[in-house]
């Protein structure tokens, strides 16, 4: 134990003020320097060889456990402990004034090291598979939250000298005020699990919610919000309550499918559409696409129309009805579709701007711009071949514009 009054009894000084500040400058300053060696110990001295232990492990978890952050923070808790402990080994009857303020930075320096411990237990956890489907940040948050929160309740009941229950039991009467102030964290924690436990969200989706201006990949989940990067590479913070309350679409589906929807159509100008003439039947029969379908189709109707002399009773093939054939034997046979997927060619209610034909498939290519190269060489041929089944696409002219 060090006797400050001792020693400065054998200086010869006599004023009782002077020895007071004598006494309060040497505490303070042996205490501090105690806590900042044993803060540069932790963090330089005892992080090196945690490292480079670590190093040399055969496990990956505990290189992403320990990190530089969590050393600093526990300097940060070791520093007014030490301190601590120092200044109450001095006789000095005002040491209790500097204790408290150093029981205060342990309680939230205590906190700080316990969320950089979550932390890595976090980046732990996304190092596995199965943390892209069930992320924890959520939760580790709310921890933090409660910790932090703790931390609030004791400290005040250092400042004041109260127990802490019993000022547990003061803050019944401010709940309404408490729900106000965490209404975020608390409406986020609600949505986080129910996002979780319903498998709605997960990091790397990719999700479209128009009220919010989202429309890109899901980079992370957290307590209060959920950050999307758009396609423009702008970030979108949505307040994750709302992925509960309001409707968003989810991509997953398709990129697990193994094919992305093309649902696409063309208009045919109405005018065009007429029963195929012999010459055009006989050009149409070299297509290897329509060569099986036109000879049972004429086989068909060579035996329903036997019995039949009247044009009206007469039934024969339509160049939409076999552009429409076309088009299906042709997306079959193409191989940027997915084939076990559904895949057809229909027509659609005929409007003002013609008789809707249209492509209903999947590309078995996902990734966006080997879709949409899929989808236009599609509809490249297809409007390339309309002229051989003398087909016109619908478009406004010029004087049906002005009119």
């Amino acid at each position: 134990m060090v006797n400050l009054d001792s020693i400065i009894a054998s200086l010869g000084i006599q004023s009782e003020s002077l020895v007071l500040i004598i006494k309060i400058s040497v505490s303070v300053c042996l205490s501090v320097f105690s806590g900042y060696l044993a803060c540069i110990i932790i963090r330089k001295i005892a992080a090196k060889i945690v490292f480079k232990i670590v190093k040399h492990t055969k496990f990956a978890w505990d290189n992403l456990l320990f990190d530089q952050k969590l050393f600093d923070r526990l300097g940060l808790l070791v520093f007014p402990m030490v301190s601590k402990q120092v200044l109450s080994g001095l006789e000095w009857a005002y040491a209790g004034i500097i204790t408290g303020l150093f029981d205060l930075w342990i309680v939230f320096s205590f906190v700080v090291v316990i969320s950089a411990v979550l932390s890595g237990m976090n980046r732990v956890y996304m190092s596995f598979p199965a943390s892209r489907d069930k992320p924890i940040k959520v939760f580790i948050q709310m921890i933090e939250t409660f910790l932090y929160f703790a931390a609030v309740i004791v400290a005040v009941g250092l400042l004041t000298g109260k127990d802490v229950s019993t000022l547990l039991t003061g803050l019944t009467a401010f709940a309404a005020v408490l729900m106000l102030i965490f209404k975020d964290s608390i409406l986020g924690l609600v949505a986080g699990i129910q996002l979780s436990a319903n498998n709605m969200v997960r990091i790397g989706d990719w999700i479209v919610m128009p009220s919010s201006g989202a429309d890109g990949d899901v980079t992370e989940i957290s307590l209060t919000t959920v950050k999307v990067q758009n396609f423009d590479k702008t970030i979108t913070t949505i307040p994750t309550y709302k992925l509960v309350s309001e409707s968003f679409t989810n991509w997953r589906g398709m990129e697990e499918s193994n094919g992305r929807r093309i649902k696409r159509s063309i208009n045919i100008d109405v005018g065009s559409i007429h029963y195929l003439t012999e010459e055009e039947i006989s050009t149409l029969m070299d297509s290897s696409l329509l060569n099986n379908y036109m000879q049972k189709k004429l086989k068909d109707l060579e035996e329903f129309n036997a019995s039949r002399k009247n044009r009206l009773d007469v039934r024969k093939l339509t160049n939409i009805g076999t552009f429409r054939e076309y088009l299906e034997s042709w997306i079959a046979a193409n191989p940027d579709i997915n084939r076990e997927m559904t895949h057809m060619v229909r027509q659609l209610q005929p409007t003002p701007t013609g008789l809707p034909i249209e492509i209903y498939c999947f590309s078995a290519r996902q990734r966006w711009i080997d879709y949409e190269n899929v989808q236009s060489d599609i509809f490249d041929h297809v409007y390339a071949v309309l002229d051989l089944f003398n087909l016109k696409a619908f478009q406004f002219s010029g004087n049906a514009a002005i009119n």
